[in-house]
């Protein structure tokens, strides 16, 4: 069965899309429109890699409308949300994005007999306080959060530190709650996030992740293992 990706064309969820299509899977990436449907498919086709035009299907509409979540979700298994609002937006988009939207999404789900859904949130949504400029944001993705916990749905949420784009492929920290704060690159959030589709250790888990050295690959067959 398919796994369903939603923010498919962002900068993490294009990442998404990619390791999920290069382990073999086919992925449906719900798109807003035939624009993000192109970068997309630009993405994954630049250079001489593999064409994964075969395993790969495209959902453009809505993602934040009910009905078009219940046809996305209709015949996969696990579902993979990167959707995500930014500082910039109003409080009525804010809670849309973060909040309503995995309402609405956990109802499709449930409905489509989806096994698993695995959430890309933030650090920092149990203590917003202590990053004034994101606690608003902050605390509408903890709202968000505690819907798919109280669920009764299969989940990951995984909180990544601050993301940049730099190349992945260093250690990753993963615990329920991390010292501090650090950063991580989008390629091993992207990689954390494939992890808890094969890793049954994943299931009902919330995560913290950064890069640090003393961590383990983001691809290691043993991350969800951590406690």
């Amino acid at each position: 069965m398919p796994k369903l990706v939603i923010g498919a064309s962002g900068q993490t969820g294009r990442r998404v899309v990619k390791s999920l299509l290069e382990k073999g899977f086919k992925v449906r990436a719900f798109v807003r429109n035939q624009e993000k449907a192109q970068a997309l498919h630009d993405f994954l086709n630049s250079g001489e890699g593999e064409s994964y035009n075969d395993r790969l299907e495209f959902f453009q509409g809505d993602p934040l409308d009910q009905s078009q979540l219940m046809g996305a979700t209709r015949g996969v298994d696990k579902v993979l949300t990167n959707l995500g609002g930014s500082p910039s937006t109003t409080e009525e988009e804010r809670e849309a994005i973060e909040h309503y939207f995995l309402i609405k999404l956990i109802q499709a789900a449930g409905q489509n007999g989806v096994q698993q859904i695995i959430m890309c949130s933030s650090m920092g949504t149990e203590n917003p306080e202590a990053i004034p400029r994101l606690a608003k944001i902050l605390q509408a993705k903890r709202r968000g959060e505690l819907v798919l916990e109280k669920s009764g749905l299969v989940y990951t949420i995984i909180r990544p530190g601050g993301l940049h784009n730099n190349p992945g492929g260093q250690p990753v920290n993963l615990a329920r709650h991390l010292n501090g704060f650090g950063t991580i690159s989008r390629d091993d959030v992207a990689e954390v996030m494939v992890q808890a589709v094969v890793q049954p250790a994943a299931g009902n888990r919330i995560v913290e992740i950064v890069n640090y050295e003393t961590g383990l690959p983001a691809n290691s067959a043993d991350l969800y293992s951590q406690p």
